[in-house]
């Protein structure tokens, strides 16, 4: 049983983008309609795609986005 406040090993990523985190910097100054960003940073690699996007953005566009 894991007591809280025990430090766990993480498991070892093997490949690229297998895992992801992805943010939303908004609202930015509007430039060609769009006012936000989605960052996007592969955990293996730590390499980062920025896209831009608007402060609305649903999920489904942030799937097709990605």
């Amino acid at each position: 049983m894991k007591k809280a406040g025990e430090l766990h090993l993480l498991e070892m990523l093997e490949k690229l983008w297998q895992e992801i985190s992805i943010d939303i910097i908004r609202p930015l100054p509007r430039s060609n309609r769009k006012d936000a960003i989605i960052v996007i940073i592969d955990q293996f690699t730590k390499m980062i795609q920025l896209k831009i996007t608007t402060t609305n953005v649903l999920s489904k566009k942030i799937t097709k986005i990605y």
